[in-house]
């Protein structure tokens, strides 16, 4: 799968809901639309929440309902486990370098990988461009408590940029009728019941288990109250575990306990998404 097969990803993945209309034929020949969201972008495709009945390689058209802009993607396939609460399908966009979704997305390794580069969504100030940065963790830190001066392609000069107000630059929310309320991911109304503003960043994070198991991910998104991740360790819902953001080797880092809220299945392989509330004291 183009856009989210093992290794074929050629940009990092955002989970961000972004309002979205679909147009085009169903399997059975008949024109459809429907409006509805992304739960995962990145530059080459999304996986969206799509209840129509659709062909995989067929064409559709999708609007970008917050910017208006319009282009064609293909279906590449239904995706078995869903992020959200009904039928998702990954698809590819025909144009990626038009940035579609509002956001530039780097070519993974267009950068050396160095360990202490983490990537961030962050949102010009002067321009309200985004981009999903590379950042040190200095510099992600200072991102953090106010702006940092970086490079902005569209202002032609030096600017400063912090993390989004709000979702895909305009802080809009999906509306919580039948359509926006039914594809909205767990994670999202989670966060959205706590009150917390959530970080769209990519923090290397230890997760260890209270029978000694370990792993290194990385987050797909933190709050004040909590963290988003990818794991293999088979965690369930309410499960104490113990988590080190921002982890390095040697480092100077604290463990914080946290609480398991959901896992959603990512793969046949075992890996699940899950969502840790963080218990702070």
């Amino acid at each position: 799968m183009p856009a989210y097969g093992p290794n074929k990803r050629r940009t990092e993945r955002v989970l961000l809901r972004i309002p979205i209309e679909i147009s085009g034929e169903n399997d059975a020949g008949e024109p459809f639309k429907e409006k509805t969201c992304t739960l995962v972008i990145n530059r080459d495709g999304a996986r969206v929440a799509l209840r129509a009945h659709v062909r995989p390689g067929s064409l559709v058209n999708v609007k970008n309902l917050l910017s208006a802009l319009s282009a064609r993607f293909r279906i590449v396939g239904p995706l078995g486990r869903s992020l959200g609460e009904g039928p998702e399908w990954g698809v590819e966009c025909l144009q990626p370098l038009m940035e579609f979704w509002g956001i530039s997305f780097p070519e993974k390794g267009a950068v050396a990988q160095e360990p202490e580069l983490v990537d961030a969504l962050l949102e010009c100030t002067a321009c309200r461009s985004q981009e999903l940065a590379q950042l040190t963790m200095v510099q992600y830190r200072t991102a953090s408590r106010e702006s940092v001066s970086r490079p902005c392609a569209k202002c032609g000069r030096a600017t400063p940029w912090r993390f989004p107000s709000g979702e895909a630059g305009k802080g809009t929310a999906i509306s919580t009728g039948p359509s926006g309320g039914e594809a909205a991911s767990l994670a999202e109304r989670e966060e959205d019941r706590r009150g917390a503003k959530r970080l769209t960043v990519k923090l290397p994070v230890r997760i260890r288990l209270q029978d000694g198991r370990e792993e290194i991910s990385t987050t797909e998104n933190i709050s004040k109250t909590g963290l988003c991740f990818a794991s293999s360790l088979g965690m369930k819902p309410h499960d104490l575990i113990y988590v080190t953001v921002g982890y390095s080797p040697g480092g100077t880092e604290h463990e914080i306990p946290g609480e398991v809220m959901w896992r959603k299945e990512l793969d046949d392989a075992g890996r699940a998404l899950y969502c840790v509330h963080l218990q702070q004291s």
